[in-house]
């Protein structure tokens, strides 16, 4: 007989809704990577109106994820997610109707705002309905969603390339977010949230939709304490309290690392680096949006297979170990002037982005949904995912600015040492939660 809890069919059917909020993150952040040359004829854009169409989706995503710390305590996982996939809608159909720069710029923020939501909500949901043993691998499943929206993007925009239809490109994501709307109504509110604003009876009836079996019951009584103290902690709004410090910082400073190493600058600025590595432009954009992303999404299957196998703490070390490996490659071949550069610039860059995607990559969005209390979960995954947008912001707007500073060789090199420090950090301070319950990740988490 099996000891552990079973999904019902009826779960995994939410899993897979759930992830189409992954999917249409990933879907709106990269589709603009391929529709921007064309968005700047049609309108006649100076630079500084293409970078405020690209970057204020970020600030969006910055606003949308303030506000999914409030709305996912409030009023649940569950229609938190649908307010990400409406928001979705409407950002498409503002951008694709749009007849002025004013416009282009409004439907982007609303896009952003909606990623921010479902950055916070969409692995929430996913831990909390997910059985100990395979939390790992479901709420991963939300970034290879994102990876897969990342992905079917390139395809998008080189399907309508050939005649320049940008607002085709956008309108494709305008069907999986009305399926995502309608189809999430089907599904229940997790149990952590429900124990703690419905009840125990409430919680009960979402377990046996979720599950195949009983096994659940066994931690029922974990679960009614964890929320009793989650009660008489939003009394006391407990989270910057000394006992929930170490649980906030770890889970800051991994989504600080997952920027600061490099990651978006790398993505977003590839076929400069190829360029500069001694590619011609037309064969570096191939590479940078079809060769990374495969990449991506294949590194992202090998995750979801091992992460509740080997555990959190050694994908991710193996993960930063790789990548500064490929980022001191990257710097060596840019400082020698190698005659076979542009090789050993495509098999670093392709190397370093299927480590991150192994490790750094999907591992602090899992993290980060396991190790809060229930009492300020959402707030706390709110502020974690508020710093990794900031960030990535920041990353984006100085990362040219440090290759002419510092040139190709000094930039890779700051960012291994960076990956180096994160290395560091990984190995000291944070902890491993495979297989472990929410409520005992709590217990351990918790200093002072």
């Amino acid at each position: 007989m099996n000891s552990r809890e079973q999904l019902s069919l009826y779960a995994r059917f939410a899993i897979a809704v759930v992830a189409i909020g992954g999917f249409l993150f990933g879907f709106y952040a990269a589709i603009i990577s391929g529709a921007l040359c064309f968005i700047c004829s049609h309108f006649s854009l100076t630079t500084f109106h293409a970078a405020t169409i690209v970057s204020i989706l970020l600030l969006g995503a910055c606003l949308g994820t303030l506000i999914a710390g409030y709305l996912t305590d409030r009023i649940g996982r569950k229609k938190t997610i649908i307010i990400a996939a409406i928001c979705f809608l409407l950002g498409a159909l503002i951008f694709v109707s749009a007849k002025s720069f004013f416009i282009l710029v409004i439907g982007r923020t609303i896009a952003g705002m909606a990623i921010g939501l479902v950055s916070v909500s969409g692995p929430l949901y996913l831990s909390e309905i997910s059985p100990p043993h395979s939390r790992g691998r479901i709420v991963a499943i939300n970034t290879l969603a994102v990876t897969t929206g990342i992905f079917v993007s390139y395809c998008v925009n080189y399907f309508f390339s050939a005649n320049g239809d940008w607002r085709s490109m956008f309108a494709v994501g305008i069907v999986p977010a009305v399926f995502l709307i309608v189809a999430m109504f089907f599904f229940p509110e997790t149990p952590e949230w429900l124990i703690s604003h419905k009840g125990v009876e409430k919680t009960r009836e979402a377990f046996r939709r979720l599950r195949k079996d009983t096994l659940w019951q066994t931690h029922i009584d974990q679960m009614k304490s964890s929320a009793a103290n989650a009660k008489k902690a939003l009394a006391k709004h407990t989270l910057f309290t000394p006992s929930l410090r170490f649980a906030l910082i770890v889970g800051i400073l991994l989504h600080v690392f997952q920027q600061i190493t490099g990651i978006n600058g790398i993505i977003y600025f590839a076929p400069k680096i190829f360029e500069s590595a001694g590619f011609d432009l037309t064969s570096t954009a191939v590479l940078a949006t079809m060769g990374i992303g495969a990449i991506n999404l294949l590194a992202t299957v090998v995750a979801l297979k091992f992460i509740d196998k080997a555990g959190r703490r050694p994908l991710l070390l193996f993960g930063i170990m790789g990548m500064v490996l490929s980022l001191l490659g990257l710097s060596t071949a840019f400082y020698l002037e190698s005659s076979a550069i542009g090789v050993i610039a495509v098999v670093c860059l392709l190397a370093y982005v299927g480590f991150f995607a192994v490790g750094l990559g999907p591992i602090p969005w899992l993290i980060i949904s396991e190790i809060y209390p229930l009492s300020v979960r959402g707030k706390a995954m709110s502020v974690a995912t508020l710093a990794n947008w900031f960030f990535s912001f920041l990353t984006a707007q100085i990362f040219l600015g440090m290759i002419q500073t510092l040139g190709n060789e000094g930039t890779f090199f700051l960012f291994a040492a960076l990956s180096l420090l994160a290395l560091f950090f990984v190995y000291q301070y944070v902890p491993e939660t495979k297989g472990k319950s929410l409520e005992e990740i709590e217990k351990s988490m918790r200093r002072g």
